[in-house]
């Protein structure tokens, strides 16, 4: 398949007459009311498809060409739900009829000029088996049905899927497709790479810890995760009755650690033998043993398994109360402690909750947990922040697998750089995500869970604690935004209207930008700086102090060598307009130089090669050294001159101004000598007469 990433173009009012024709649909590329995607596809913004849309992504009708096919849909994404990019190609590679099938990816320019990125698919999904609004339904469709229309596609398409290790993050109903099929013969599953993984993802299909999370923050996942999603899906289409109405995410979670999710979800349905096997196998809330797609596999050539029996759940022998509620689970007592953070405080010191770890719970790790945590917190200090990184802690302590909680946040480690960059691009209070970036005591929560990949999650938050502690260009929560998300594109207001996601779209993109008669200050901000550096050191980190320092001429000089760099090593197309810019910007270079025949010998060499665009060839004419030395030992000598005249002049003025008979004895030795010389030649010549007569 081919994922084309090129940028669209608003589609012409008079159509060209050699424009491809979608001929097997009735509808042409020619079309007026469309955006251009690229030369196979056309993007209808007024052919809206709320069917197919996903959350705030909105679905929109498309047209292609015979190349591509003519029936076709975009997704076009929210810049705040950093998509699924760099996983496009892995998607694009799946060969399967029962997904979703990605025509191409790219930008678009979109409301009024803004560019967007988009999403293209067949639309070959039909309707959704459920409203997405819905969070829990019961369809009461027949095992037998489910068993050849459901489990047998989907577990073929979720090997697929796990064969080129992507994990989807959102199977469910809602998600799911009829094919356009009454008989449901054609069960589809929709896409998702439009978003964040498993942000759109309602909470009742995951598993009871990330469903804790909150959605920007549950972290890539697992196809463990994915599994149980399914069997939650295949619980709402088998049971007759929800026994979950009404009730809310919370509590639902409540529900699930209290009766396990298989009793949660089923109620009083009876299935028979085999169903009931795959359901408390998909459902089983230890994922170290939940069933995987091997074991599905195995079950589906009739293989019987051992039935799983729900996990034991650590419950207390009599409760302690916080905040005027009573708990005998540690989970659910963990989930609430960040709700008044001074209380558990209080708990804490006082003693309470650790009296009632020994003596009601009898779980000999969870006791060494607490111990080694208390050990951690002697250490910190009870100033501004004690409490809430105290109860953070404490909750981590009680409830490993839980999400971190932390003044209103709730995520996975590794789902923070996603639910970061949402926040960030949101414009919403970073305070709470700079506290825990600075804070030791989120490393140490790395390191209390284990189901994690430890060294890359501590040396990623290490790099962060130290660029968040630097002022410099190029590093700051700026530079944090990026390292932890990748997918994030540079939000940069000198970009605002474009959709940079490396170095060589920014370059395009600055382009535009100097083609306005309003431009910023500065070419390369703190964003881009940071962007750049994260996306590839050598461009611009030669150059960051320069494009730090307080003097004009560095600043600007170090702007163009960075142009110039990223223009040579990604072996660039010329851009004249930003050469143009860059040009105009080089007053302060130019009065560096002290020569003003260099100077106007230089301004009329730079602004001859920006017409052309080349900005290596600018940048090259100030990397010659000798420019500068000699210019530099050229005016030294001229001022050492300059000062010696000076000095000259002040004498000889003082001497004019503080003395009347200055130069009196001069011109009397000078005369003196004037007449010495003259009776001399006058002797002479007497004497040669005489002689001669």
């Amino acid at each position: 398949m081919n994922v084309m990433n090129n940028a669209a173009e608003k589609i012409k009012e008079t159509p060209s007459s050699d424009e491809p024709k979608a001929t097997d649909s009735g509808f042409s590329l020619n079309n007026e009311d469309g955006v251009r995607f690229n030369k196979d596809v056309v993007i209808k913004p007024l052919g809206r498809m709320p069917h197919l849309d996903k959350g705030d992504v909105k679905a929109y009708q498309a047209v292609g060409s015979q190349k591509v096919g003519a029936n076709l849909f975009a997704l076009v994404c929210e810049k705040s739900l950093t998509p699924r990019i760099s996983s496009s190609n892995k998607y694009a590679s799946i060969i399967n009829p029962n997904l979703a099938r990605l025509v191409a990816t790219g930008k678009t320019v979109w409301d009024e000029g803004v560019e967007r990125y988009c999403f293209v698919y067949e639309n070959t999904l039909g309707q959704p088996l459920v409203p997405r609004e819905g969070k829990s339904i019961a369809l009461g469709w027949k095992p037998e049905l489910v068993m050849g229309n459901v489990i047998k596609p989907m577990i073929n398409l979720l090997l697929d899927m796990r064969d080129k290790d992507l994990v989807h993050g959102e199977v469910w109903p809602g998600n799911m497709y009829d094919g356009g099929s009454a008989s449901k013969d054609k069960i589809r599953l929709g896409e998702c790479l439009t978003a964040p993984p498993s942000s759109q993802l309602p909470a009742l299909y995951e598993p009871i810890e990330r469903a804790m999370a909150d959605p920007l923050g549950r972290g890539p996942g697992t196809n463990v995760d994915d599994l149980y999603a399914f069997g939650v899906s295949l619980a709402v289409m088998m049971r007759n009755e929800d026994p979950l109405e009404g009730l809310s995410d919370e509590e639902i979670v409540t529900q699930k650690i209290e009766k396990g999710s298989y009793t949660t979800l089923i109620g009083k349905e009876r299935f028979s033998g085999a169903v009931l096997e795959l359901l408390r196998g998909l459902l089983y809330d230890d994922k170290s043993q939940r069933w995987t797609l091997d074991e599905v596999q195995a079950w589906m050539d009739g293989r019987r398994l051992s039935p799983k029996q729900s996990p034991k759940r650590i419950k207390a022998n009599r409760p302690i109360t916080y905040d005027d509620k009573k708990y005998t689970r540690p989970e659910l007592l963990a989930k609430n402690l960040n709700i008044n953070p001074n209380l558990t405080a209080k708990l804490v010191d006082s003693g309470e909750l650790q009296v009632w770890l020994e003596r009601a719970i009898e779980d000999k790790t969870l006791k060494a947990r607490m111990e080694h945590t208390m050990d951690d917190l002697a250490a910190i200090e009870k100033g501004e922040g004690y409490a809430d990184r105290l109860s953070t802690r404490v909750a981590v302590t009680l409830s490993p697998d839980a999400p971190v909680t932390y003044k209103g946040l709730n995520f996975t480690p590794d789902g923070f750089g996603k639910y970061f960059s949402n926040t960030f691009l949101q414009r919403k209070d970073l305070q709470p995500f700079i506290e825990v970036l600075r804070g030791v005591f989120f490393l140490q929560i790395i390191r209390q869970k284990t189901d994690l990949d430890q060294a890359a999650l501590l040396g990623k938050f290490d790099s962060c604690r130290v660029y968040i502690g630097q002022t410099k260009i190029g590093s700051g929560i700026e530079r944090c935004l990026y390292h932890l998300d990748p997918d994030c594109p540079c939000v940069s207001d000198t970009l605002d209207d474009h959709y940079v996601r490396s170095p060589e779209e920014m370059m395009r993109a600055l382009n535009d930008v100097a083609k306005k008669k309003d431009k910023p200050k500065r070419i390369i901000d703190r964003h881009i700086a940071a962007f750049l550096s994260v996306k590839d050191r050598k461009n611009i980190d030669p150059y960051v102090i320069d494009l730090g320092a307080e003097e004009d001429h560095r600043r600007v000089l170090a702007e163009l060598k960075v142009l110039a760099t990223i223009q040579k090593r990604s072996q660039l197309e010329n851009f004249p307009d930003l050469a143009k810019w860059v040009s105009e910007r080089l007053g302060p270079v130019y009065e560096n130089l002290h020569d003003r025949e260099k100077r106007k010998k230089l301004t009329q060499h730079v602004e001859k090669l920006s017409k052309v665009g080349d900005l290596t060839k600018i940048a090259f004419l100030f990397d010659d050294e000798h420019l500068y030395e000699n210019d530099f030992y050229m005016f030294g000598q001229a001022k050492d001159k300059f000062e010696e005249l000076l000095k000259e002049e002040h004498y000889l003025n003082n001497k004019l101004t503080t003395k009347k008979g200055f130069g009196e004895k001069t011109g009397h030795q000078i005369a003196s000598f004037v007449s010495l010389v003259l009776s001399i030649v006058i002797i002479s010549v007497t004497a040669f007469i005489t002689l001669s007569s």
